[in-house]
């Protein structure tokens, strides 16, 4: 029997969806669509990929910058995180999975928040 729950995924998009946006500033770039939330940063005429969470038929996606380097992700990802990541900063998160992670995934978007700050990366203008 599958472990398929389409109102549990959709509870789950909605979840990270929401704590992605929270980071959101009148310079970003928004893609919000029902099945897809995406946020890009725009500061000093360069942008920036923030995150994204994209609800699939039995998971959500979350992604992240691909462009922050090894070093400082260990320093803004939890480690549970880090080691469900692949190469492209993405997870793959069943409906199970969420409640546990759910710490997790607003700590490392709290992280990319002054990660983002101290970079120059965002902005409020």
């Amino acid at each position: 029997m599958s472990d398929f729950n389409k109102p549990r995924v959709n509870q789950s998009f909605e979840m990270v969806r929401q704590y992605i946006k929270s980071s959101a500033t009148p310079t970003c770039e928004v893609i919000d669509t029902p099945t897809h939330y995406e946020l890009t940063t725009v500061a000093n005429g360069q942008k920036h990929l923030f995150a994204y969470v994209v609800a699939h038929e039995h998971v959500i996606t979350v992604g992240f910058n691909t462009q922050i380097s090894d070093a400082d992700a260990r320093q803004l990802f939890p480690e549970r995180l880090l080691k469900m990541m692949n190469d492209h900063r993405r997870l793959e998160i069943r409906d199970a999975q969420v409640d546990d992670l759910r710490k997790d995934i607003q700590d490392a978007i709290e992280q990319l928040k002054y990660y983002y700050d101290e970079k120059g990366w965002i902005t409020n203008a």
